[in-house]
């Protein structure tokens, strides 16, 4: 929308991905002091998040040239090459779990399997904070548009010459409010929040696809773009967590329940 701003050489987009990143740091900090987590296992969690932002970075820029790739047959990695939320997720997720289960692990001892699941509920209230902001971050960048339209919704955006579905600004909002929910589910029941936030955003960005019009690459699926095609993974990924969860609490408290009638 306002690509051309710029302050100290950094235009919107950039400033508002810090911005996002920062907060999602700080809201991390603050929940696990809540959480009453060990300092030091907060404070290599705060280290390998910052190795996994830096790593997701490139595997944001690497999914997007795959993309690009199943589409034009040429694999390019430039600075004209996009981003892709995804990439970043996955790739910068999975650093963090393997550095969380070694490296952790090692300087903190059994903690880091027990504190799990209130680490990744914090991680996700965290991820989505960061990433709303993120994303009005592209709204200001004039990327991830929707559709053209004449209704009240639409926002004129001098890229596409015309106005268009804030897509941007939707997800922005979603974002937010599941932030919220997330930020409930951890501090008011034993929901996984990580779970939830898959399947919650994996079903959203799935429907909000239908809307975008932006270039986004080609997938192995013709009728699904590539998030799509990764939103379905993550919502049943998700769903597959919960499930599990509620079979081992139902488990414990059968067992529970027997070792209490003996």
């Amino acid at each position: 929308m306002f690509p051309e701003v710029r302050f100290l050489q950094l235009d919107l987009y950039a400033w508002l991905s810090v911005v996002g990143i920062v907060a999602a740091l700080v809201v991390f900090r603050i929940y696990s002091d809540k959480k009453q987590i060990s300092a030091k296992l907060q404070n290599i969690c705060l280290a390998l998040i910052l190795v996994s932002v830096a790593v997701g970075y490139g595997f944001a820029v690497l999914f997007q040239a795959v993309y690009d790739f199943t589409k034009s047959g040429e694999f390019v990695i430039n600075t004209q090459t996009g981003m892709t939320f995804y990439g970043g997720l996955i790739g910068g997720g999975a650093v963090f779990l393997a550095l969380y289960f070694t490296v952790a692990k090692k300087m903190c001892g059994e903690e880091v399997f027990r504190r799990f699941n209130e680490i990744s509920g914090v991680a996700a209230c965290a991820i989505s904070l960061g990433h709303s902001i993120g994303r009005i971050g592209c709204l200001m960048a004039g990327c991830c548009y929707g559709r053209e339209t004449d209704s009240w919704i639409g926002i004129y955006l001098p890229s596409v010459g015309a106005k268009v579905i804030p897509t941007q600004l939707i997800e922005s909002i979603f974002l937010f409010l599941l932030f919220l929910a997330l930020s409930a589910l951890l501090f008011r029941t034993r929901v996984n929040g990580c779970a939830v936030y898959l399947t919650a955003y994996g079903a959203f960005r799935f429907a909000i696809e239908f809307f975008r019009a932006d270039d986004r690459g080609e997938s192995v699926i013709p009728w699904l773009s590539p998030s799509q095609v990764w939103s379905v993974l993550l919502f049943f990924g998700g769903l597959a967590i919960l499930a599990a969860m509620w079979v081992s609490r139902r488990r414990r408290k059968t067992e529970g329940e027997s070792l209490d009638e003996q």
